[in-house]
């Protein structure tokens, strides 16, 4: 059974290692690992970690702005930015992502905050998008390279 909860101080080193684990896969580019300072700034309502059998397998991270004037987000708006999600590769079939995305958007609506965005510098680009496509996100552009 997956739990999804707020993250504390002791999940700190849990996070960091899957952190790591996510920069040694080489899915996305440019990703450095978190340590746990840089992780202990997160802690709050938009830190939140999946466990199973009291083992952190997940984490999703996210900070709220104020919109200078979006395309898509009017100036002066608060929008929770997506900062991070990630599960340890042994459960990504499980749907832990998205009860940990569900957890982080109710967390940012009962604080009365309804924008969010979310970037990707994913190397599976599709399956993320339809990932995100199914909390309601929408593409707003698209950066390619060659």
């Amino acid at each position: 059974m997956v739990t999804v909860r707020k993250a504390n101080e002791g999940d700190l080193s849990r996070a960091a290692k899957l952190s790591e684990l996510w920069a040694t896969e080489g899915i996305t580019y440019g990703l450095g690992a978190n340590t746990e300072e840089i992780l202990r700034n997160y802690i709050g309502d938009y830190f939140w970690v999946a466990e199973i059998d009291s083992i952190v397998v997940g984490y999703i991270t996210g900070t709220v702005h104020e919109s200078d004037g979006l395309a898509v987000i009017g100036k002066g708006e608060s929008y929770l930015e997506v900062d991070e999600v990630y599960v340890h590769p042994d459960y990504r079939s499980d749907n832990i992502g998205h009860a940990m995305v569900d957890k982080l958007l109710q967390s940012a609506e009962s604080n009365g905050i309804t924008h969010s965005t979310v970037y990707s510098a994913s190397k599976q680009w599709q399956k993320i998008v339809g990932f995100y496509e199914k909390h309601g996100f929408k593409m707003w552009f698209v950066q390619m390279y060659r």
